[in-house]
Protein backbone atom coordinates (compact mmCIF):
# COMPACT_ATOMS: atom_id res chain seq x y z
CA UNK A 1 0.00 0.00 0.00
CA UNK A 2 1.00 3.01 -0.92
CA UNK A 3 1.74 6.21 2.03
CA UNK A 4 0.04 9.36 2.26
CA UNK A 5 3.42 11.03 1.02
CA UNK A 6 3.58 8.61 -2.06
CA UNK A 7 0.13 9.18 -2.85
CA UNK A 8 0.43 13.10 -2.72
CA UNK A 9 3.65 13.01 -5.13
CA UNK A 10 1.70 11.04 -7.92
CA UNK A 11 -1.14 13.09 -7.78
CA UNK A 12 1.00 16.59 -7.47
CA UNK A 13 2.83 15.58 -10.74
CA UNK A 14 -0.80 15.87 -12.86
CA UNK A 15 -0.75 19.71 -14.21
CA UNK A 16 -3.71 21.42 -13.51
CA UNK A 17 -5.49 21.12 -16.76
CA UNK A 18 -4.79 17.10 -16.45
CA UNK A 19 -7.33 17.35 -13.63
CA UNK A 20 -10.79 17.22 -13.60
CA UNK A 21 -12.77 20.56 -14.02
CA UNK A 22 -14.00 21.54 -10.38
CA UNK A 23 -17.74 21.75 -9.23
CA UNK A 24 -17.44 25.68 -9.13
CA UNK A 25 -15.70 25.86 -12.97
CA UNK A 26 -18.99 24.66 -14.51
CA UNK A 27 -20.82 26.47 -17.37
CA UNK A 28 -24.36 27.37 -17.90
CA UNK A 29 -25.82 26.07 -21.71
CA UNK A 30 -25.19 29.82 -23.01
CA UNK A 31 -21.68 29.43 -22.99
CA UNK A 32 -21.96 26.73 -25.29
CA UNK A 33 -24.20 27.83 -27.61
CA UNK A 34 -21.58 30.61 -27.73
CA UNK A 35 -18.72 28.71 -28.58
CA UNK A 36 -21.11 26.25 -30.86
CA UNK A 37 -22.44 28.88 -32.84
CA UNK A 38 -19.20 31.05 -33.10
CA UNK A 39 -16.91 28.28 -34.44
CA UNK A 40 -18.82 27.01 -36.97
CA UNK A 41 -19.61 29.72 -38.56
CA UNK A 42 -16.55 29.99 -39.59
CA UNK A 43 -13.57 31.60 -42.10
CA UNK A 44 -14.20 28.03 -43.62
CA UNK A 45 -17.21 28.32 -44.17
CA UNK A 46 -16.93 30.93 -47.35
CA UNK A 47 -14.84 29.01 -48.47
CA UNK A 48 -16.58 25.20 -48.69
CA UNK A 49 -19.90 27.15 -49.27
CA UNK A 50 -17.98 27.95 -52.83
CA UNK A 51 -16.54 24.82 -53.14
CA UNK A 52 -19.98 22.81 -52.54
CA UNK A 53 -20.82 24.93 -55.81
CA UNK A 54 -18.45 22.96 -57.39
CA UNK A 55 -19.20 19.32 -57.12
CA UNK A 56 -21.69 19.45 -59.27
CA UNK A 57 -25.00 18.91 -56.39
CA UNK A 58 -28.31 19.88 -57.15
CA UNK A 59 -30.43 22.08 -54.39
CA UNK A 60 -32.28 19.69 -53.68
CA UNK A 61 -30.10 17.05 -53.02
CA UNK A 62 -27.30 19.32 -51.23
CA UNK A 63 -29.82 20.56 -48.95
CA UNK A 64 -31.06 17.34 -48.22
CA UNK A 65 -27.65 15.68 -47.71
CA UNK A 66 -26.75 18.27 -45.29
CA UNK A 67 -29.87 18.14 -43.16
CA UNK A 68 -29.01 14.45 -43.38
CA UNK A 69 -24.91 14.58 -42.23
CA UNK A 70 -25.51 17.20 -40.17
CA UNK A 71 -28.18 15.51 -37.82
CA UNK A 72 -25.78 12.49 -37.70
CA UNK A 73 -22.70 14.74 -36.41
CA UNK A 74 -24.70 16.78 -34.18
CA UNK A 75 -25.91 13.24 -32.46
CA UNK A 76 -22.75 12.13 -32.01
CA UNK A 77 -21.60 15.16 -30.06
CA UNK A 78 -24.82 14.87 -28.14
CA UNK A 79 -24.84 10.64 -27.57
CA UNK A 80 -21.08 10.40 -27.69
CA UNK A 81 -18.48 13.61 -26.74
CA UNK A 82 -20.89 14.94 -24.04
CA UNK A 83 -21.46 12.25 -21.92
CA UNK A 84 -17.65 10.83 -21.59
CA UNK A 85 -16.90 14.72 -20.79
CA UNK A 86 -19.15 14.78 -18.28
CA UNK A 87 -18.35 11.34 -16.69
CA UNK A 88 -14.54 12.28 -16.70
CA UNK A 89 -14.77 16.08 -16.18
CA UNK A 90 -11.34 15.81 -18.22
CA UNK A 91 -9.95 16.70 -21.71
CA UNK A 92 -9.20 13.63 -24.33
CA UNK A 93 -5.50 14.43 -23.45
CA UNK A 94 -5.85 13.68 -19.99
CA UNK A 95 -7.96 10.86 -20.43
CA UNK A 96 -5.83 9.33 -22.42
CA UNK A 97 -3.08 9.42 -19.30
CA UNK A 98 -5.52 6.86 -17.61
CA UNK A 99 -6.77 4.78 -20.91
CA UNK A 100 -3.43 4.59 -23.17
CA UNK A 101 -1.08 5.96 -20.55
CA UNK A 102 2.05 8.35 -20.83
CA UNK A 103 4.08 7.56 -23.34
CA UNK A 104 1.07 7.42 -25.74
CA UNK A 105 -0.49 10.46 -24.30
CA UNK A 106 2.49 12.59 -25.56
CA UNK A 107 2.79 11.07 -28.71
CA UNK A 108 -1.45 12.11 -29.61
CA UNK A 109 -1.04 15.09 -27.62
CA UNK A 110 1.99 16.01 -30.01
CA UNK A 111 0.10 15.11 -32.89
CA UNK A 112 -3.22 16.66 -31.99
CA UNK A 113 -1.43 19.83 -30.89
CA UNK A 114 0.20 19.77 -34.22
CA UNK A 115 -3.18 19.71 -36.51
CA UNK A 116 -4.27 22.19 -34.05
CA UNK A 117 -2.00 24.72 -34.79
CA UNK A 118 -2.50 24.00 -38.65
CA UNK A 119 -6.47 24.46 -38.74
CA UNK A 120 -6.05 27.85 -36.32
CA UNK A 121 -3.04 29.15 -38.65
CA UNK A 122 -5.64 28.11 -41.80
CA UNK A 123 -8.45 30.25 -40.32
CA UNK A 124 -6.03 32.94 -39.71
CA UNK A 125 -4.75 33.07 -43.19
CA UNK A 126 -7.92 32.91 -44.69
CA UNK A 127 -9.19 35.67 -42.77
CA UNK A 128 -6.29 37.68 -43.86
CA UNK A 129 -7.61 37.48 -47.74
CA UNK A 130 -10.38 40.06 -46.78
CA UNK A 131 -8.06 42.42 -45.52
CA UNK A 132 -5.70 42.28 -48.21
CA UNK A 133 -8.66 43.41 -50.67
CA UNK A 134 -9.08 46.93 -48.61
CA UNK A 135 -5.35 47.48 -49.02
CA UNK A 136 -5.13 46.42 -52.41
CA UNK A 137 -2.17 43.69 -51.55
CA UNK A 138 -1.28 40.79 -53.80
CA UNK A 139 -3.22 37.28 -53.86
CA UNK A 140 -0.53 35.04 -52.81
CA UNK A 141 -0.36 32.34 -55.43
CA UNK A 142 2.36 30.32 -53.83
CA UNK A 143 2.37 28.29 -50.53
CA UNK A 144 4.86 30.41 -49.01
CA UNK A 145 4.70 34.32 -49.10
CA UNK A 146 5.87 36.69 -51.63
CA UNK A 147 4.46 40.10 -49.96
CA UNK A 148 6.15 41.16 -46.89
CA UNK A 149 2.89 43.43 -46.18
CA UNK A 150 0.51 40.40 -46.01
CA UNK A 151 2.86 38.49 -43.84
CA UNK A 152 2.56 41.99 -41.31
CA UNK A 153 -1.33 41.93 -42.08
CA UNK A 154 -1.60 38.31 -40.91
CA UNK A 155 0.89 38.92 -37.81
CA UNK A 156 -1.66 41.57 -36.41
CA UNK A 157 -4.70 39.48 -37.25
CA UNK A 158 -3.04 36.86 -35.39
CA UNK A 159 -2.41 38.84 -32.39
CA UNK A 160 -5.88 39.53 -31.58
CA UNK A 161 -7.01 35.86 -31.42
CA UNK A 162 -4.04 35.15 -29.28
CA UNK A 163 -4.59 37.12 -26.70
CA UNK A 164 -8.35 36.28 -26.64
CA UNK A 165 -7.51 32.29 -26.34
CA UNK A 166 -4.55 33.13 -23.59
CA UNK A 167 -7.17 33.84 -21.15
CA UNK A 168 -9.01 30.12 -21.36
CA UNK A 169 -12.68 29.05 -21.93
CA UNK A 170 -13.98 32.19 -20.62
CA UNK A 171 -12.06 33.88 -22.82
CA UNK A 172 -13.30 32.08 -25.73
CA UNK A 173 -17.33 32.34 -24.61
CA UNK A 174 -17.11 35.70 -24.58
CA UNK A 175 -15.61 36.55 -27.83
CA UNK A 176 -17.81 34.18 -29.32
CA UNK A 177 -21.01 35.31 -27.65
CA UNK A 178 -20.05 38.38 -28.63
CA UNK A 179 -19.85 37.67 -32.88
CA UNK A 180 -22.18 34.98 -33.04
CA UNK A 181 -25.31 37.11 -33.42
CA UNK A 182 -23.42 39.46 -35.62
CA UNK A 183 -22.09 36.76 -37.78
CA UNK A 184 -25.69 35.18 -38.13
CA UNK A 185 -27.12 38.45 -39.48
CA UNK A 186 -24.12 39.16 -41.95
CA UNK A 187 -24.94 35.41 -43.37
CA UNK A 188 -28.61 36.53 -43.94
CA UNK A 189 -27.76 39.77 -45.61
CA UNK A 190 -25.52 38.59 -47.46
CA UNK A 191 -27.87 35.87 -49.21
CA UNK A 192 -30.15 37.76 -49.44
CA UNK A 193 -28.63 40.89 -51.23
CA UNK A 194 -26.54 38.32 -53.40
CA UNK A 195 -29.93 37.23 -54.63
CA UNK A 196 -31.15 40.22 -56.42
CA UNK A 197 -27.64 40.67 -57.61
CA UNK A 198 -27.40 37.11 -59.04
CA UNK A 199 -30.90 37.35 -60.94
CA UNK A 200 -29.65 40.88 -62.55
CA UNK A 201 -26.26 39.11 -63.76
CA UNK A 202 -28.28 35.50 -64.82
CA UNK A 203 -31.82 37.27 -65.82
CA UNK A 204 -33.64 35.17 -63.69
CA UNK A 205 -36.87 37.08 -62.39
CA UNK A 206 -36.94 38.60 -58.87
CA UNK A 207 -37.02 35.77 -56.15
CA UNK A 208 -40.77 36.55 -54.00
CA UNK A 209 -41.04 32.95 -52.10
CA UNK A 210 -39.19 29.52 -51.05
CA UNK A 211 -40.02 28.22 -54.49
CA UNK A 212 -38.58 31.12 -56.46
CA UNK A 213 -35.23 30.51 -54.15
CA UNK A 214 -35.29 27.00 -54.87
CA UNK A 215 -35.47 27.38 -58.55
CA UNK A 216 -32.74 29.65 -58.85
CA UNK A 217 -30.41 27.74 -56.79
CA UNK A 218 -31.15 24.98 -58.74
CA UNK A 219 -30.11 27.06 -62.49
CA UNK A 220 -27.27 29.24 -61.48
CA UNK A 221 -25.85 28.15 -58.08
CA UNK A 222 -25.79 24.19 -56.93
CA UNK A 223 -27.22 23.29 -60.51
CA UNK A 224 -25.82 20.44 -61.51
CA UNK A 225 -22.56 20.91 -63.55
CA UNK A 226 -18.90 20.30 -62.48
CA UNK A 227 -15.67 21.95 -63.84
CA UNK A 228 -13.66 20.15 -66.39
CA UNK A 229 -11.89 16.83 -64.72
CA UNK A 230 -13.93 16.63 -61.49
CA UNK A 231 -15.93 13.95 -60.58
CA UNK A 232 -19.89 14.63 -60.15
CA UNK A 233 -20.81 13.83 -56.23
CA UNK A 234 -24.11 13.11 -54.92
CA UNK A 235 -26.40 14.04 -51.46
CA UNK A 236 -24.34 10.88 -49.77
CA UNK A 237 -21.30 13.01 -50.60
CA UNK A 238 -22.42 16.03 -49.15
CA UNK A 239 -23.98 13.96 -46.11
CA UNK A 240 -20.93 12.15 -45.32
CA UNK A 241 -18.50 15.65 -45.83
CA UNK A 242 -21.15 17.51 -43.29
CA UNK A 243 -20.49 14.86 -40.91
CA UNK A 244 -16.68 14.40 -41.28
CA UNK A 245 -16.36 18.45 -40.77
CA UNK A 246 -16.83 17.84 -37.23
CA UNK A 247 -15.50 14.00 -36.89
CA UNK A 248 -12.71 14.63 -34.92
CA UNK A 249 -13.99 16.75 -32.49
CA UNK A 250 -17.05 14.60 -31.79
CA UNK A 251 -16.55 10.38 -32.17
CA UNK A 252 -12.59 11.99 -31.85
CA UNK A 253 -13.39 12.92 -28.70
CA UNK A 254 -11.41 16.20 -28.89
CA UNK A 255 -14.09 18.88 -27.62
CA UNK A 256 -14.42 16.76 -24.21
CA UNK A 257 -11.75 19.68 -23.69
CA UNK A 258 -15.23 21.97 -24.13
CA UNK A 259 -17.81 20.01 -22.78
CA UNK A 260 -16.09 18.81 -19.56
CA UNK A 261 -16.86 22.46 -18.45
CA UNK A 262 -21.20 21.44 -19.11
CA UNK A 263 -23.32 21.06 -16.47
CA UNK A 264 -25.30 18.70 -17.74
CA UNK A 265 -24.95 15.48 -20.97
CA UNK A 266 -27.83 17.02 -22.73
CA UNK A 267 -25.65 19.87 -23.21
CA UNK A 268 -24.70 18.27 -26.08
CA UNK A 269 -27.52 18.83 -28.20
CA UNK A 270 -26.15 22.51 -28.30
CA UNK A 271 -24.17 20.87 -30.96
CA UNK A 272 -27.49 21.21 -33.37
CA UNK A 273 -27.43 25.00 -32.81
CA UNK A 274 -24.25 25.12 -34.17
CA UNK A 275 -23.86 22.48 -36.91
CA UNK A 276 -27.58 23.85 -38.59
CA UNK A 277 -26.16 27.29 -38.29
CA UNK A 278 -22.60 27.04 -39.35
CA UNK A 279 -22.63 23.49 -42.09
CA UNK A 280 -25.80 24.65 -43.05
CA UNK A 281 -27.34 27.82 -43.01
CA UNK A 282 -23.88 29.63 -43.50
CA UNK A 283 -22.65 27.13 -46.22
CA UNK A 284 -25.86 27.69 -48.04
CA UNK A 285 -25.53 31.53 -47.71
CA UNK A 286 -21.96 31.44 -49.28
CA UNK A 287 -23.10 29.68 -51.81
CA UNK A 288 -25.24 31.73 -52.99
CA UNK A 289 -23.04 34.94 -52.08
CA UNK A 290 -19.82 33.28 -53.96
CA UNK A 291 -22.11 32.32 -57.02
CA UNK A 292 -23.01 36.31 -57.36
CA UNK A 293 -19.71 37.23 -57.06
CA UNK A 294 -18.49 35.45 -59.66
CA UNK A 295 -21.16 36.24 -61.99
CA UNK A 296 -20.52 40.22 -61.33
CA UNK A 297 -17.05 39.57 -61.76
CA UNK A 298 -16.84 37.23 -64.84
CA UNK A 299 -14.62 35.12 -62.68
CA UNK A 300 -14.93 31.38 -62.06
CA UNK A 301 -15.92 30.60 -58.74
CA UNK A 302 -12.53 28.72 -58.13
CA UNK A 303 -10.35 31.56 -58.59
CA UNK A 304 -11.61 33.79 -55.91
CA UNK A 305 -10.81 33.77 -52.17
CA UNK A 306 -13.17 34.87 -49.30
CA UNK A 307 -12.35 38.42 -49.24
CA UNK A 308 -13.16 38.96 -53.05
CA UNK A 309 -17.07 36.86 -52.46
CA UNK A 310 -17.39 39.37 -49.38
CA UNK A 311 -16.21 42.65 -50.85
CA UNK A 312 -18.40 42.38 -53.81
CA UNK A 313 -21.70 41.55 -51.81
CA UNK A 314 -20.91 43.18 -48.66
CA UNK A 315 -18.50 46.21 -49.01
CA UNK A 316 -16.71 46.75 -45.34
CA UNK A 317 -19.28 44.50 -43.76
CA UNK A 318 -17.97 41.63 -45.70
CA UNK A 319 -14.56 41.92 -45.03
CA UNK A 320 -15.12 42.16 -41.75
CA UNK A 321 -17.20 39.06 -41.22
CA UNK A 322 -14.31 37.04 -42.83
CA UNK A 323 -11.48 38.22 -40.22
CA UNK A 324 -14.47 37.90 -37.05
CA UNK A 325 -15.20 34.26 -38.18
CA UNK A 326 -11.36 33.35 -39.01
CA UNK A 327 -10.83 34.55 -35.41
CA UNK A 328 -13.82 33.06 -33.58
CA UNK A 329 -12.40 29.35 -35.15
CA UNK A 330 -8.88 30.30 -34.46
CA UNK A 331 -9.73 31.20 -30.99
CA UNK A 332 -10.97 27.45 -29.72
CA UNK A 333 -8.21 26.21 -31.52
CA UNK A 334 -5.65 28.06 -29.91
CA UNK A 335 -7.04 26.67 -26.63
CA UNK A 336 -7.47 23.22 -27.76
CA UNK A 337 -3.25 23.31 -28.94
CA UNK A 338 -2.14 24.83 -25.98
CA UNK A 339 -4.49 22.54 -23.91
CA UNK A 340 -2.41 19.52 -25.71
CA UNK A 341 1.24 20.70 -25.37
CA UNK A 342 0.80 21.26 -21.51
CA UNK A 343 1.81 17.90 -21.42
CA UNK A 344 5.10 18.67 -22.36
CA UNK A 345 5.35 21.66 -20.15
CA UNK A 346 3.76 20.98 -16.98
CA UNK A 347 5.17 23.60 -15.34
CA UNK A 348 3.97 26.63 -17.82
CA UNK A 349 0.44 28.38 -17.01
CA UNK A 350 -1.81 27.80 -19.71
CA UNK A 351 -2.20 31.41 -20.03
CA UNK A 352 1.97 31.15 -21.08
CA UNK A 353 1.40 27.82 -23.61
CA UNK A 354 -1.41 29.98 -25.00
CA UNK A 355 0.96 32.48 -26.48
CA UNK A 356 4.02 30.47 -27.11
CA UNK A 357 1.19 28.46 -29.81
CA UNK A 358 0.03 31.25 -30.72
CA UNK A 359 3.33 32.66 -32.26
CA UNK A 360 3.83 29.24 -34.10
CA UNK A 361 0.53 29.83 -35.16
CA UNK A 362 0.65 33.24 -36.80
CA UNK A 363 3.93 32.22 -37.94
CA UNK A 364 2.29 29.19 -40.08
CA UNK A 365 -0.68 31.21 -41.20
CA UNK A 366 1.80 33.51 -42.85
CA UNK A 367 1.97 30.30 -45.72
CA UNK A 368 -0.64 30.57 -47.75
CA UNK A 369 -0.28 26.62 -48.08
CA UNK A 370 -2.46 26.19 -44.99
CA UNK A 371 -5.64 27.31 -46.22
CA UNK A 372 -6.08 23.60 -47.80
CA UNK A 373 -8.21 22.85 -45.68
CA UNK A 374 -9.40 20.37 -47.37
CA UNK A 375 -6.01 18.56 -47.04
CA UNK A 376 -5.85 19.38 -43.22
CA UNK A 377 -9.27 17.60 -42.92
CA UNK A 378 -8.58 14.47 -44.78
CA UNK A 379 -5.73 13.86 -42.72
CA UNK A 380 -7.05 14.68 -39.36
CA UNK A 381 -9.84 12.40 -39.77
CA UNK A 382 -8.20 9.43 -40.68
CA UNK A 383 -5.46 9.38 -38.14
CA UNK A 384 -6.90 10.97 -34.75
CA UNK A 385 -10.26 9.44 -34.54
CA UNK A 386 -9.51 6.13 -34.06
CA UNK A 387 -8.20 7.16 -30.63
CA UNK A 388 -11.93 8.25 -29.62
CA UNK A 389 -12.97 4.62 -31.02
CA UNK A 390 -10.46 3.44 -28.20
CA UNK A 391 -11.30 5.68 -25.28
CA UNK A 392 -14.77 5.01 -25.89
CA UNK A 393 -14.75 1.50 -26.12
CA UNK A 394 -13.05 1.56 -23.03
CA UNK A 395 -15.70 3.84 -21.53
CA UNK A 396 -18.77 2.26 -22.44
CA UNK A 397 -18.33 -1.54 -23.54
CA UNK A 398 -15.61 -2.70 -20.84
CA UNK A 399 -17.72 -2.41 -18.10
CA UNK A 400 -20.84 -3.92 -20.20
CA UNK A 401 -18.14 -6.85 -20.63
CA UNK A 402 -17.64 -6.96 -16.92
CA UNK A 403 -13.45 -6.36 -17.92
CA UNK A 404 -11.71 -3.31 -15.86
CA UNK A 405 -11.93 0.08 -17.10
CA UNK A 406 -8.74 1.87 -17.02
CA UNK A 407 -6.60 -1.55 -16.90
CA UNK A 408 -3.48 0.21 -17.91
CA UNK A 409 -3.50 2.65 -15.67
CA UNK A 410 -4.00 0.09 -12.65
CA UNK A 411 -0.94 -2.40 -14.32
CA UNK A 412 1.23 1.20 -14.46
CA UNK A 413 2.84 0.32 -17.64
CA UNK A 414 3.76 3.90 -19.73
CA UNK A 415 1.47 3.02 -23.39
CA UNK A 416 -0.86 0.32 -23.45
CA UNK A 417 0.17 -1.79 -26.22
CA UNK A 418 -3.30 -3.10 -26.85
CA UNK A 419 -4.07 0.58 -27.64
CA UNK A 420 -1.49 1.40 -29.84
CA UNK A 421 -1.62 -1.53 -31.88
CA UNK A 422 -5.15 -0.87 -32.53
CA UNK A 423 -4.30 2.72 -33.56
CA UNK A 424 -1.70 1.54 -36.14
CA UNK A 425 -4.39 -1.27 -37.20
CA UNK A 426 -6.47 1.83 -37.51
CA UNK A 427 -3.76 3.47 -39.68
CA UNK A 428 -2.89 1.04 -41.84
CA UNK A 429 -6.02 0.29 -43.18
CA UNK A 430 -6.61 4.19 -43.96
CA UNK A 431 -3.51 4.11 -45.21
CA UNK A 432 -4.67 1.31 -47.94
CA UNK A 433 -8.14 3.17 -48.40
CA UNK A 434 -6.54 6.15 -49.46
CA UNK A 435 -3.41 4.36 -51.67
CA UNK A 436 -6.16 1.75 -52.96
CA UNK A 437 -8.83 4.34 -54.14
CA UNK A 438 -11.20 1.57 -53.21
CA UNK A 439 -13.55 4.09 -51.34
CA UNK A 440 -14.28 7.96 -51.56
CA UNK A 441 -12.18 9.87 -48.99
CA UNK A 442 -15.41 10.74 -47.40
CA UNK A 443 -16.92 7.32 -46.45
CA UNK A 444 -13.59 6.03 -45.17
CA UNK A 445 -13.38 7.47 -42.12
CA UNK A 446 -16.59 5.85 -40.57
CA UNK A 447 -15.16 2.29 -41.38
CA UNK A 448 -11.88 3.50 -39.84
CA UNK A 449 -13.36 4.15 -36.88
CA UNK A 450 -14.84 1.24 -36.27
CA UNK A 451 -11.27 -0.82 -37.42
CA UNK A 452 -9.95 0.91 -34.45
CA UNK A 453 -12.50 -0.26 -31.66
CA UNK A 454 -12.78 -3.73 -32.75
CA UNK A 455 -8.93 -4.01 -32.98
CA UNK A 456 -8.79 -2.69 -29.31
CA UNK A 457 -11.14 -5.21 -28.21
CA UNK A 458 -9.24 -8.03 -29.69
CA UNK A 459 -6.11 -6.43 -28.55
CA UNK A 460 -7.21 -5.60 -24.93
CA UNK A 461 -8.38 -9.29 -24.12
CA UNK A 462 -5.38 -10.62 -25.48
CA UNK A 463 -3.69 -8.59 -23.33
CA UNK A 464 -5.90 -9.24 -20.05
CA UNK A 465 -7.93 -6.47 -19.80
CA UNK A 466 -10.58 -8.97 -18.93
CA UNK A 467 -8.43 -9.92 -15.59
CA UNK A 468 -9.59 -8.61 -12.06
CA UNK A 469 -7.36 -6.11 -10.57
CA UNK A 470 -6.07 -6.97 -6.95
CA UNK A 471 -7.78 -4.91 -4.35
CA UNK A 472 -4.60 -3.22 -2.99
CA UNK A 473 -3.45 -1.95 -5.94
CA UNK A 474 -7.07 -0.84 -7.25
CA UNK A 475 -7.41 1.12 -4.07
CA UNK A 476 -3.76 2.72 -4.49
CA UNK A 477 -4.83 4.27 -7.88
CA UNK A 478 -7.76 4.84 -7.29
CA UNK A 479 -6.71 6.93 -3.97
CA UNK A 480 -4.57 8.62 -6.31
CA UNK A 481 -7.21 9.82 -8.51
CA UNK A 482 -9.18 10.85 -5.72
CA UNK A 483 -6.53 13.35 -4.42
CA UNK A 484 -6.01 14.99 -8.22
CA UNK A 485 -9.66 15.56 -8.37
CA UNK A 486 -9.23 16.74 -4.62
CA UNK A 487 -6.52 19.58 -5.64
CA UNK A 488 -8.04 20.99 -8.56
CA UNK A 489 -11.25 21.69 -5.89
CA UNK A 490 -8.74 23.21 -3.44
CA UNK A 491 -6.65 25.19 -6.08
CA UNK A 492 -10.13 26.83 -7.03
CA UNK A 493 -11.04 27.49 -3.23
CA UNK A 494 -7.55 29.00 -3.21
CA UNK A 495 -8.12 31.43 -6.53
CA UNK A 496 -12.08 32.22 -5.73
CA UNK A 497 -10.38 33.26 -2.02
CA UNK A 498 -7.89 35.31 -3.64
CA UNK A 499 -10.36 37.27 -6.23
CA UNK A 500 -11.92 40.13 -4.65
CA UNK A 501 -16.12 40.24 -4.48
CA UNK A 502 -17.17 43.16 -5.82
CA UNK A 503 -19.97 45.38 -4.32
CA UNK A 504 -23.90 44.70 -5.10
CA UNK A 505 -24.32 45.51 -9.13
CA UNK A 506 -24.26 49.58 -9.45
CA UNK A 507 -27.83 50.77 -10.83
CA UNK A 508 -26.73 53.19 -13.58
CA UNK A 509 -24.34 50.77 -14.66
CA UNK A 510 -26.67 47.74 -15.11
CA UNK A 511 -29.28 49.89 -16.78
CA UNK A 512 -26.90 51.69 -19.04
CA UNK A 513 -25.57 48.04 -20.22
CA UNK A 514 -29.08 46.79 -20.40
CA UNK A 515 -29.44 50.01 -23.55
CA UNK A 516 -26.58 49.52 -24.66
CA UNK A 517 -27.47 45.71 -25.95
CA UNK A 518 -30.78 46.75 -27.16
CA UNK A 519 -28.98 49.36 -29.42
CA UNK A 520 -26.66 46.23 -30.34
CA UNK A 521 -29.81 44.43 -31.41
CA UNK A 522 -31.25 47.11 -33.16
CA UNK A 523 -28.71 47.75 -35.42
CA UNK A 524 -28.17 44.06 -36.47
CA UNK A 525 -31.85 44.52 -36.91
CA UNK A 526 -31.70 47.49 -39.25
CA UNK A 527 -28.93 45.54 -41.37
CA UNK A 528 -31.65 42.90 -41.90
CA UNK A 529 -34.58 44.78 -42.61
CA UNK A 530 -32.25 46.81 -45.26
CA UNK A 531 -31.41 43.64 -46.93
CA UNK A 532 -34.84 42.81 -47.40
CA UNK A 533 -35.40 46.06 -48.42
CA UNK A 534 -32.94 45.35 -50.79
CA UNK A 535 -34.04 41.83 -52.30
CA UNK A 536 -37.66 43.39 -52.48
CA UNK A 537 -36.39 46.27 -54.89
CA UNK A 538 -37.35 49.10 -52.39
CA UNK A 539 -35.05 51.79 -52.41
CA UNK A 540 -34.40 53.13 -48.68
CA UNK A 541 -35.12 56.87 -47.47
CA UNK A 542 -32.39 58.97 -48.16
CA UNK A 543 -30.99 57.05 -51.37
CA UNK A 544 -31.00 59.24 -53.94
CA UNK A 545 -29.84 57.53 -57.24
CA UNK A 546 -27.46 55.31 -55.34
CA UNK A 547 -28.27 52.05 -56.28
CA UNK A 548 -29.61 50.12 -53.15
CA UNK A 549 -26.97 47.85 -52.77
CA UNK A 550 -24.07 50.42 -52.70
CA UNK A 551 -26.52 52.32 -50.01
CA UNK A 552 -26.54 48.91 -47.83
CA UNK A 553 -23.10 48.26 -48.41
CA UNK A 554 -22.26 51.69 -46.47
CA UNK A 555 -25.16 51.02 -43.90
CA UNK A 556 -24.23 47.40 -43.04
CA UNK A 557 -20.52 48.54 -42.41
CA UNK A 558 -21.80 51.71 -40.32
CA UNK A 559 -24.43 49.40 -38.41
CA UNK A 560 -21.49 46.14 -37.70
CA UNK A 561 -19.77 49.05 -35.96
CA UNK A 562 -22.44 50.40 -34.19
CA UNK A 563 -23.39 46.68 -33.20
CA UNK A 564 -19.90 46.08 -32.23
CA UNK A 565 -19.25 49.35 -29.84
CA UNK A 566 -22.56 49.00 -28.01
CA UNK A 567 -22.01 45.05 -27.50
CA UNK A 568 -18.78 45.60 -26.03
CA UNK A 569 -18.98 48.08 -24.23
CA UNK A 570 -22.09 46.54 -22.61
CA UNK A 571 -20.33 43.18 -21.58
CA UNK A 572 -18.00 45.31 -19.71
CA UNK A 573 -20.12 46.82 -17.76
CA UNK A 574 -22.25 43.89 -17.25
CA UNK A 575 -18.60 42.63 -15.85
CA UNK A 576 -18.09 45.40 -14.11
CA UNK A 577 -21.26 45.28 -12.38
CA UNK A 578 -21.97 42.02 -11.54
CA UNK A 579 -20.86 40.43 -8.49
CA UNK A 580 -18.41 37.70 -8.10
CA UNK A 581 -19.70 34.52 -6.54
CA UNK A 582 -17.62 32.61 -4.35
CA UNK A 583 -17.55 29.72 -6.95
CA UNK A 584 -16.04 31.89 -9.29
CA UNK A 585 -18.66 31.85 -11.46
CA UNK A 586 -20.75 35.04 -12.92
Amino acid sequence: MWTKDEIETRAGAVPPEERPVPAGRLAGIGSFLGIYGGEHIAATEFVIGALLVTWGVKAGELLFGLVVGNLVAASSYALVTAPIAVDTRMTLFAYLRKVMGPWFQRVYNFTWGAISVVWAASMLAISATSLKEVFGLPVQLHAYPTSGACVALTLALAAVTVFVAAYGFRGVVRFSSLCVPWMVSVFLCGALVALPLLCAQTGFPAVRGPSDFLALLEAHVFNGSVPEGRPHLTWIHVAMFAWMCGYVYHLGLNDMSIFRFAKKRSYGWVGLFGMYLGHFFAWVCAGVMGAAAAAVLNVGLDKLDSGAVTKTVLGGAGLIAVVVAGWTTATPNIYRAALSFATFLPKWSLRRLSFLVGAVIALAACFPAVMRIDMVANIAGLIVPPVGAICLVEHWIFPRLGWTRHWNLYRGRAVNAAGLAAWITAALFALAGVLGGWMHPFFLPLPTFLVGGFAYLLFARLAGANRPVPADVRADVDAVEARIAARAEEDAAKEDAATPVSAAPARLRSRLATALRVLSWAALALMVVHAVAVLLGVAPLGAGTSAPLDVFKSAAFALTLAYFASAALADALRRRTTSRTPTGRR
